[in-house]
């Protein structure tokens, strides 16, 4: 076939498919094989064979005509099937190759011969090898002129004098997928031990006569031999890998009526096989088996020929496998309950593949529960589940333990009433099920925990009590399982004697000679005080019912220290409790007060202190302007003071009584008083203007009531500054506005005079801003066609808010008043405009005009069309410059030539650096696309050439001329599909006939498909 032909190796797919053409292949049983070509394997082309295999010569490429290489793949070329060998990695290792042949384009005959030697003399022998044609008509490549594939094979004797077999493979076409086909010769042989095998090319060359082999093959041939279990048909047994019986015998069965000698083999992998020592009958008996064993025999019709695998065949393959063992169930878990408790079922979790059975023991045992993962015992006790396959009723031999344990219900008691004196402890007792352990409150409260030991007992003592105490039962738990509890009743009650401890009360201070008196209160009814005086001899002193009573002296005269030592209650178990309390009178001289203040006069709203003195401790009455009397005590040195709330007019305080503290007998009434008055407070006022124009200093004068008055100021500025806080009479600060807008300084005013501070003034200065004219420099743009041109002067603000003063090189401008201004001079021109509603003045503000010819028109260049390095020269025609160019809408440039440049349409435009001239024009760049990739994704799917005249036309050829497409450069161009097919990525021609400034032209060129 042709130098340009793409070729394609070998792969077997899932969805190739293999056939056996009936040349004639071994109906029996067969041997090892005696030759097996299988051209090796690895991701490298070759080696080459052996020298005088085949007269084709070897590359380490993709082969072309009337060449052979091995490869591991077919697909060498575009139209070759991609395909792997026939047997990819299962027998000649990974990346296995094949023999791949380009069939010569100009002759048939042999391709390949092979002598192959170490046959048995009068034999039978099956040839065989696999075939298949690799070109893939999908490709469309051949079309029509598609060749078959056709392969003689021919068997002769070692001499090649004598054909021994012989058979074609028929015509076969090429498949849309890879097609594998086997085909075999049956042979016998006489007296010679080698023979030699050939193929030949029955086609002639051409499109598509190109082919792969494969896995060529020579093994004995016999009658068929199947091995079987006596009586039972098939070749595999399964057993369960604990079954007590894993014996079989296997009984071989050979066609034909000669005599047969057998040779039993067994294999633990079905690949290596090795003899069985004495096993040479029909029927073979196997020793127990526990792993997966593969058993065949070897027969001969001679006993001699059972040691040559190439004299002798092998019968079916007998496999014995196990069942892989059930998985275990796992336990859920041990269950412990309360004797209280209803019994709950045990459980496993177990695959869903298999089922549960429960017994009493770990082996053997009673069958408790058939065919469940739940098992419900009506006792304590450990129990088994057997898991067991569901499809083949395999047992897993490890029962999984499940245990229940049943607790007793705890109990327990409490005992330790008793009667004790306050301030005492006790001991509570609790007793039960060893080490359980026992809730309990005190008293209601929350509940406490005691552990009894491990006879069943426990002890507390109570802390010091004085009040009567309950301990009471709550709950009981089990040590061993703490859901197992018993509510409890049941309780010890301490009770306690208790004392109330006495309040004393009475007259701690008298005057010298005057009467006193002790109460007692809340103490314990009807007890018996014991008490001294002075440190004195006991006396006692019976509380009455209330717990009261009552100590009366007649006339004090020194101190007396009454000590209260301790108190019986009443009764036969009585209780003492001793006391550390004591009351002591003392004498003083008659009680004296006195008032003074200051200051004497206070400002309005402020404060005075006043300050009293006389006998220490005393408590002074008096009152504030004649109002309800009020109290203050002295201290131990006979002094006390107060402030006054804030005075707003005078105030007179009145002393009333003076008592001393303790003893309603010490007290005498006292006249003594102080008045505060009050200072004059200061006012503010001011003079002067509020509004300012921006730049100004401020004059605003203060003033006041007060002779003397002095002043301070804040302020708080927005939208303007140069105002600060400060003192004095006048507040003399120059103010700018910060923003366009007026703004303000709010000063508050603080006056001050003899110390007093008066009302605070605010006031608010308007600060209003200077009027902002601005005008820019300018261009005056002239053109041939408009010669009287100007320049307008913008000021950007308005005619009714403003007025304006306009001036040219310095000199006023007659009856300009106006915020705009139209130059026709070039010049200094200045503006001053002036707030008619605030007089502001602006500064004076200055552009210069000047003036400037405007570019006319554009003259555009640019090289031909299909140029490979197209270039645009733009030229103005007049206009002063210097110009700048764009394209499209990229930035501005400064030369006038474009390069390089796309084919497409695009815009130029042209201005001056004054902005006078503004120009645009059309251009259109005529080229083709060197490249496309139609591959659906939308970019650069089809190829096409805009931008001629549209009736131009537009030829595709391939490199060897031939017409693919004609298209229009209206249309949507090629989308690199020939008769509906896609081409190859290669490169393609076309001519285009198209009109360039009304002349017509043709141009050529090529351009690639990328794929």
């Amino acid at each position: 076939m042709e130098i340009s032909k793409k070729i394609v190796a070998l792969l077997i797919l899932l969805t190739s498919s293999c056939t056996q053409a009936q040349l004639g292949f071994c109906t029996g049983s067969k041997g090892d094989p005696v030759f097996n070509e299988n051209f090796g394997n690895g991701t490298t082309y070759g080696p080459a064979l052996p020298a005088g295999i085949t007269n084709y010569p070897f590359v380490a490429a993709s082969p072309n005509d009337g060449s052979y290489t091995l490869y591991y793949r077919t697909n060498l070329y575009s139209t070759w099937h991609d395909s792997l060998d026939h047997t990819p990695d299962s027998s000649n290792g990974i990346n296995g190759k094949c023999l791949i042949v380009n069939a010569n384009a100009n002759t048939s005959g042999e391709f390949y011969r092979r002598t192959v030697t170490g046959l048995c003399i009068n034999t039978t022998f099956e040839f065989s090898a696999w075939v298949m044609n690799v070109y893939n008509p999908g490709s469309g490549f051949c079309g029509a002129s598609e060749k078959p594939i056709n392969v003689q094979f021919e068997i002769w004797n070692d001499t090649e004098t004598v054909l021994l077999g012989s058979g074609n493979t028929g015509n076969i076409m090429g498949t849309f997928s890879p097609n594998w086909q086997q085909f075999g010769i049956v042979f016998t042989t006489t007296s010679q031990t080698s023979v030699v095998l050939k193929m030949k090319n029955n086609g002639v060359g051409g499109c598509g006569n190109d082919l792969a082999i494969d896995d060529i093959i020579f093994r004995s041939c016999g009658d068929l031999t199947t091995i079987a279990q006596a009586g039972i048909p098939g070749d595999t047994l399964v057993l369960c890998p604990n079954q007590n019986t894993n014996s079989i015998t296997l009984e071989a069965t050979t066609t034909g009526t000669a005599n047969y000698f057998y040779q039993w083999q067994t294999s633990t992998d079905g690949i290596t096989w090795t003899n069985i020592s004495g096993a040479n009958s029909a029927t073979y008996t196997t020793p127990n088996l526990t792993t997966q064993t593969f058993f065949r025999t070897k027969v001969a019709q001679d006993s001699a020929n059972l040691g040559n695998d190439f004299c002798s065949t092998t019968s079916n393959i007998f496999t014995v496998s196990f069942y892989n063992l059930p998985p275990n169930s796992t336990s859920n878990g041990n269950i412990t309950i309360c004797s209280n408790q209803p019994i709950p079922a045990l459980s496993v979790s177990a695959d869903v593949t298999t089922g549960v059975n429960w017994y009493s023991a770990a082996t053997g045992g009673t069958l408790l529960q058939s065919n469940s993962p739940n098992y419900t015992p009506t006792n304590a006790g450990t129990f088994y589940a057997e898991t067991y396959d569901l499809s083949n009723n395999c047992i897993n031999p490890t029962r999984v333990p499940v245990t229940l344990s049943i607790v007793p219900l705890p109990t327990a008691t409490i005992s330790g009433s008793t009667s004790i004196c306050a301030g005492n402890t006790a001991t509570i007792s609790f007793n039960g099920t060893p080490n359980a352990i026992v809730n309990y409150t005190i008293d209601g409260g929350s509940n406490q925990t005691i552990t009894l030991n491990s006879s069943g007992s426990a002890f507390i003592t109570t802390p010091t009590l004085n009040t009567n105490s309950t301990y009471t039962l709550v709950s009981v738990i089990s040590p061993t399982l703490s859901s197992c509890s018993a509510n409890l009743s049941g309780s010890a009650t301490v009770s306690v004697t208790t004392f109330s401890t006495i309040s004393i009360s009475g007259d701690s201070v008298v005057c010298s000679n005057a009467p006193a008196t002790i109460t007692l209160t809340n103490g314990t009814p009807n007890a018996i005080i014991h008490y001294n005086i002075n440190g004195g001899a006991t006396q006692t002193l019976p509380l009455n019912a209330s717990g009261s009573a009552i100590i009366s002296i007649p006339s004090v005269t020194s101190t007396l220290v009454y000590n209260f030592t301790s108190l019986t209650t009443s009764g036969a178990n009585s209780c003492t409790q001793s006391l550390n309390q004591s009351f002591t009178i003392s004498t003083v001289p008659l009680v004296t007060a006195n008032l003074t203040a200051s200051p004497l006069s206070v400002c309005s709203g402020t404060t005075s202190t006043l300050n009293f003195t006389g006998t220490p401790n005393a408590v002074i009455t008096y009152t504030q302007n004649g109002g309800s009397n009020q109290t203050i005590q002295l201290n131990a040195t006979g002094t006390a003071s107060i402030v006054t709330s804030p005075v707003t007019a005078p105030t007179t305080y009145q002393l009333i009584n003076v008592t001393l503290n303790g003893s309603s007998s010490c007290s005498q009434n006292v006249n003594d008083s102080v008045t505060i008055a009050l200072t004059p407070a200061p006012t503010s006022n001011f003079t002067g203007n509020l509004n300012y124009c921006s730049g100004e200093t401020t004059a605003i004068n203060l003033t006041s009531n007060v002779v003397g008055t002095t002043f301070s100021w804040t302020v708080v500025q927005n939208g303007t500054t140069g105002a600060a806080s400060g003192s004095g009479a006048i507040i003399n600060q120059l103010l700018t506005t910060t923003t366009a807008n007026a703004g303000t300084a709010t000063y508050t005013i603080t006056p001050i005079a003899n110390g007093c501070v008066g009302t605070t003034r605010q006031i608010t200065v308007t600060v209003h801003p200077l009027p902002n004219p601005i005008i820019n420099d300018g261009v005056i743009c002239l053109n041939s066609n408009s010669p009287d041109q100007s320049y307008t002067l913008d000021t950007n603000l308005s005619s009714s808010d403003y007025s304006f003063v306009w001036k040219f090189n310095g000199g006023v401008i007659p009856n300009a008043t106006g915020n705009t201004y139209n130059a026709t001079q070039i010049g200094t021109y200045t503006v001053v405009a002036t707030n008619v509603i605030t007089g502001c003045v602006s500064a004076p503000d200055s552009a210069v005009v000047t003036q400037s010819n405007q570019g006319e028109s554009l003259i555009v260049t640019q090289t031909a069309a299909f140029d490979d390095n197209p270039i645009i020269t733009v030229t103005v025609v007049g206009g002063d410059g210097p110009f700048l160019y764009q394209m499209n809408d990229l930035p501005f440039q400064s030369s006038n030539v474009f390069y390089p440049i796309a084919a497409g349409a695009y815009t130029i435009t042209v201005i001056d650096e004054r902005y006078c001239t503004y120009l645009t024009t059309e251009i259109n760049i005529i080229n083709y696309p060197h490249y496309f990739t139609p591959n659906s994704d939308g970019i650069h799917d089809t190829w096409n050439i805009k931008g001629v005249n549209s009736d131009a036309r537009i030829l595709i050829f391939d490199r060897y001329g031939k017409l693919l497409k004609q298209i229009s450069p209206e249309g949507s161009g090629w989308d690199g599909t020939y008769n509906g097919q896609p081409v190859f990525a290669d490169d393609y021609w076309f001519t285009i006939d198209y009109l360039e400034n009304g002349a017509a032209k043709t141009f050529r060129a090529h351009f690639s498909v990328k794929r």
